[in-house]
């Protein structure tokens, strides 16, 4: 922004002293004068405006001689300028263009506002893969600003959700500012990824029942969720500490469920001989296939494949769990 400021201040003084000099010594009009000062800039080769005193010709030779070479050069510098920033802007296209092909089990974000902010902070935090999907060219700015992929274009178009990739996704998350938005989007990724894992933002109970029947796995309604926060806190006061661990801002425990692939080493070990426990993370509650919850799960339970881990831990702990063999790649 400097440069370009310097660019323009220099333009605008060569052919302000240009135009000043053909019009208080010739007395030529204003337009006469910006004319002649920009055809003698740019050495168009046009003939002379009007008939030209000699002393109006010394100072037009000067005028070449000093100005010309500045002048070239700033516009030079003005036509580099735009260059680079339309070769950055395909460049930065072509890059995520290439990510956003080449992602898979990640999380979509659709909708970038105050909400989607918070989920993309949370997964960038944990270091998990995440692309967002927004229309809105300003708020995506700070999104490419921390580097996280995204697609500039209407959520609720289905081409939109495939290029963010929600066929190799592992689930969406639905945070726009409209209700109608957020149902619309739910019906679409249901019918192209029927296996997808959906949340959706609600604003009441009518349209978090109608996101359920589109396909939603979970909703969250705001003020219904934040009733029964402020109610369960109320009753136990010191339950706020453990949310504040998990939830909060600059949280130090993390909740996350581990799946067990089939080529998992904890598959067909008992709980108790695991190391989750030496890696800091305690499991709280174990999934079967078939919707059977052990919570909370003995040391003697046998862990299958395809079974779900609720575990609890430090963020860093968690996160060392969930990157490392005990989910298969598979």
């Amino acid at each position: 922004m400097r440069q370009l400021a310097w660019i323009i201040v220099v333009l605008v003084v060569l052919t302000g002293v240009g135009t000043g000099w053909f019009w208080l010594v010739e007395g030529w009009p204003l337009v006469d004068s910006a004319f002649m000062t920009v055809i003698t800039l740019s050495t168009v080769g046009y003939n002379e405006v009007r008939p030209l005193s000699d002393r109006s010709r010394v100072f037009v030779m000067i005028y070449l001689v000093c100005g010309l070479g500045v002048f070239l050069f700033a516009v030079v510098q003005l036509g580099e300028m735009i260059v680079r920033a339309e070769l950055r802007t395909w460049l930065r296209k072509r890059g995520m263009n290439s990510t956003l092909q080449s992602v898979k089990n990640h999380f979509i974000v659709c909708g970038f506002g105050r909400m989607g902010r918070t989920i993309c902070h949370h997964l960038a935090d944990r270091r998990l893969p995440f692309v967002v999907v927004d229309q809105n060219e300003k708020t995506l700015a700070e999104c490419e600003q921390f580097g996280w992929p995204c697609v500039r274009d209407d959520a609720t178009s289905d081409c939109t959700l495939l290029d963010a990739g929600i066929e190799r996704a592992r689930g969406l998350a639905v945070v726009l500012d409209s209700d109608a938005d957020n149902l619309y989007v739910v019906l679409s990724a249901r019918l192209i990824a029927p296996e997808l894992q959906i949340i959706a933002r609600a604003t009441d109970e009518s349209s978090a029942h109608k996101m359920e029947k589109a396909g939603a796995n979970r909703v969250v309604s705001l003020f219904a969720n934040g009733a029964a926060t402020m109610a369960q806190l109320l009753i136990n006061p010191h339950v706020e500490d453990f949310f504040e661990f998990v939830s909060g801002t600059g949280a130090t425990l993390d909740l996350a469920e581990i799946r067990v692939g089939a080529n998992s080493p904890c598959a067909g070990r008992t709980l108790s001989a695991t190391d989750f426990r030496s890696r800091g993370v305690i499991v709280v509650a174990v999934r079967r296939p078939n919707g059977e919850v052990l919570l909370p799960p003995a040391g003697s339970t046998v862990i299958h494949a395809d079974d779900v881990l609720i575990a609890l831990g430090k963020v860093a702990a968690v996160s060392a769990v969930l990157s490392c063999e005990y989910q298969d790649a598979s």
